[in-house]
């Protein structure tokens, strides 16, 4: 695996453990935040695919966009971020 990859692994990895204790829609919300904001973070899609950050797309609308944020930012576009 490249070195540049695996240093973008490691650092998601903290975030993917925690996301086991984000049962609650503001903490996924929370928890995708602190993940896109962080320094090394640049791979998402495991993160992405967390149980609990996928319960993120049945609630409110409101937390719904921090998992359509996490998707732009795993696969997406700049043109479908703006």
């Amino acid at each position: 695996m490249d070195p540049i990859q695996t240093r973008a692994l490691n650092a998601l990895e903290p975030y993917t453990l925690l996301s086991k204790s984000a049962t609650s829609p503001r903490a996924a919300a929370d928890l995708v935040t602190q993940a896109t904001s962080a320094p090394n973070t640049s791979v998402f899609a495991e993160l992405l695919q967390t149980p609990n950050i996928q319960a993120l797309r049945t609630a409110s609308a409101d937390y719904a966009a921090y998992l359509t944020l996490l998707e732009i930012f795993s696969w997406g576009t700049w043109s479908d971020y703006t």
